[in-house]
């Protein structure tokens, strides 16, 4: 039986190649250059404390391209349940048993939530609907409230609504909606696997029509499906070719009664560190935003989502999962000496205590809530 000697040596000249390697795609980066798909496949093969050279390099990235303060948004469901697409994510799809009872708020509910959002400095606010698109019926109903958000001019007034047609869109920026959230959710290789009652075709169609419209474009995934590396790659070069300016990194936080529940471990925290900066690297100018699944998979590693390229981060409740309370991470953006942006590009510190109620987010808690 053949041994092994360990030779430190050798582990150190490996370490310096790979880290040299890292460094030579950041500088390329910053310089202007675009990462190609090969070099991406070295990045995310990086193991062990290769990682820590690959964060802190994005994080270069991110200043260079982004600025050093970060962003922050909110979202609320306006409608919850009841869903005629299979997502294996999704606890608010009729086709699964998860708890959901249908639901919709009033537009006074969601002036609140929006209230709420804009106190509390996220510079956007979204209403997510369940259902694979939009009825001209919801759309009227949302319409009061979007022109409301809109003469207030305090925040950034964003939607997902599913698919969209052009009349769609257009009604939507006549009501004054900057920008639409549709997720690519992961690779055209892996989405069958995750969806099937609508196609990968499907959403890109919905972002080419939302573009074409003038709206904002806020397109990422859920990482931690089952998907591999080449499927993360691969959706992040179509979001590049798509011109999405804003990526959400989701990371899934497994509801019990759907599909993926028992189908897919946990990503580990240093593993979905490294799609933030991977992600960083390929889309260095791009507003990186994570969501949904942060306190569950990250944990105590929470902080280096800036370190590790991200830019932007969901504050508040998500959709049938609560978030932790905005006085939380204020006070990460304080320890880290990290400041913020609102809509109107002003630049603040973390404030000492902002969330309505004693106990943050719990003073929400009568309204419902959505999982990015």
């Amino acid at each position: 039986m053949q041994s092994y000697i360990y030779n430190p040596l050798m582990q150190h000249d490996s370490y310096q190649q790979t880290t040299d390697m890292i460094e030579r795609h950041a500088r390329k980066v910053l310089d202007g250059g675009e990462l190609t798909l090969d070099e991406a496949r070295q990045l995310a093969a990086v193991t062990g404390d290769a990682r820590y050279d690959l964060f802190y390099w994005a994080n270069k990235i991110r200043i260079r391209h982004v600025g050093a303060a970060v962003k922050f948004c909110s979202i609320v469901a306006g409608k919850v349940g009841a869903c005629s697409e299979d997502c294996s994510y999704c606890s608010q799809s009729k086709h699964f048993d998860t708890g959901i009872t249908p639901s919709k708020l009033s537009v006074d509910e969601m002036l609140d939530a929006t209230e709420q959002a804009t106190v509390n400095g996220a510079s956007s606010f979204g209403i997510v609907n369940s259902g694979r698109g939009p009825t001209e019926k919801e759309l009227d109903w949302l319409e009061d409230y979007y022109q409301r958000v809109v003469d207030e001019g305090k925040i950034r007034p964003c939607a997902t609504l599913g698919e969209l047609s052009e009349d769609q869109a257009q009604r939507l920026v006549n009501m004054g909606v900057q920008r639409i959230n549709h997720n690519l959710e992961s690779s055209r290789r892996h989405f069958p696997n995750v969806v099937t009652t609508h196609t990968y075709d499907d959403r890109v169609r919905t972002i080419e029509i939302a573009k074409a419209a003038g709206l904002s474009i806020c397109s990422g995934g859920i990482f931690g499906m089952g998907e591999d590396w080449e499927d993360r790659l691969d959706m992040a070069f179509e979001l590049r070719r798509l011109g999405a300016d804003v990526v959400p990194i989701n990371f899934l936080n497994r509801i019990e009664g759907t599909p993926l529940y028992e189908k897919v471990g946990d990503l580990h925290p240093t593993e979905a560190l490294q799609i933030i900066a991977v992600f960083r690297f390929i889309l260095p100018d791009r507003e990186l935003k994570v969501a949904g699944g942060r306190e569950v998979i990250l944990r105590d590693m929470q902080s280096w989502i800036f370190f590790a390229g991200a830019s932007s981060f969901l504050i508040g409740n998500y959709l049938t999962t609560f978030g932790r309370s905005p006085d939380q991470d204020h006070q990460m953006l304080r320890d880290l000496g990290v400041p913020y942006i609102t809509f109107d590009e002003v630049e603040h510190e973390a404030p000492v205590e902002t969330s309505f109620g004693p106990k943050g987010n719990d003073s929400l808690a009568a309204l419902p809530v959505v999982n990015a």
